[in-house]
């Protein structure tokens, strides 16, 4: 990736005239602490461990390129629209290449404009970012009946999603820990990030949890993981993961 480019929700800068040429970061993700200061008899804070981290926070500086009124207008409301959609949208910068970004935006606002370019137009751009940030170029790993190890080289768990492919009851082994399936018609998906099962059916998802014996969802641990499936195939998008 360029110098100052980016994409935002598909929005990428270099194909429309719109640079981010600087960044900020306001608050990084912490671990989620609950602080019990009241505890009688015990000389310290009592702490509680949520086990999540907090959003990370940042203000970035776009400048809108054009050479016109209407350039300007078309670039500002597809820049917008990109980024002001009240729900989180995937984004990756030039300063981190190698890194895809869970983000939402908090505030846009003009600052200042360059007067030796008439239609330039900078506008600084607050946005909240899920903690965690995703490897870009992770390969999906495919894996059968045989067991195969999967490497994980970063410090968190990774909450992967796998397609498996085959019919009947079918066992996903991770670690030694069992999942089954009941009934599997063709195929099935498990997201654990989102802690869901489903299959797609002319391109819609048809939820089939209850295909699921109830229990946690999968993951993989930093280090050498082992998988496999009874029978069929599988393929397993890792997601790996980092702050």
């Amino acid at each position: 990736m360029n110098l100052y480019d980016f994409n935002i929700n598909g929005f990428i800068g270099s194909k429309n005239n719109v640079e981010l040429f600087d960044h900020t970061d306001t608050a990084l993700a912490m671990r989620k602490i609950v602080v019990n200061s009241d505890m009688l008899g015990i000389d310290r804070s009592l702490l509680t461990d949520n086990k999540t981290y907090s959003n990370r926070e940042s203000t970035l500086k776009f400048k809108i390129k054009a050479n016109n009124v209407d350039e300007m207008n078309s670039r500002y409301i597809g820049f917008f629209n990109a980024i002001n959609k009240g729900s989180y949208v995937l984004a990756n910068f030039y300063y981190d290449p190698a890194y895809q970004y869970q983000i939402f935006c908090t505030g846009i606002k003009p600052t200042t404009t360059n007067h030796n370019f008439m239609f330039n137009r900078v506008y600084e751009v607050t946005i909240s970012a899920a903690p965690f940030k995703y490897l870009i170029d992770a390969p999906s790993v495919s894996f059968g009946t045989t067991s195969t190890t999967i490497t994980n080289k970063t410090s968190f768990n990774s909450k992967p999603h796998i397609k498996i492919t085959g019919s009947g009851d079918i066992t996903l082994t991770v670690n030694g820990t069992k999942f089954s399936f009941i009934g599997v018609t063709g195929s099935i998906e498990l997201d654990s990030s989102l802690q869901t099962v489903y299959r797609m059916d002319a391109g819609k998802a048809v939820n089939e949890n209850s295909k699921m014996k109830i229990g946690p969802f999968p993951e993989l641990k930093p280090g050498k993981n082992t998988i496999s499936v009874s029978s069929g195939t599988a393929v397993i998008e890792p997601r790996w993961r980092t702050l």
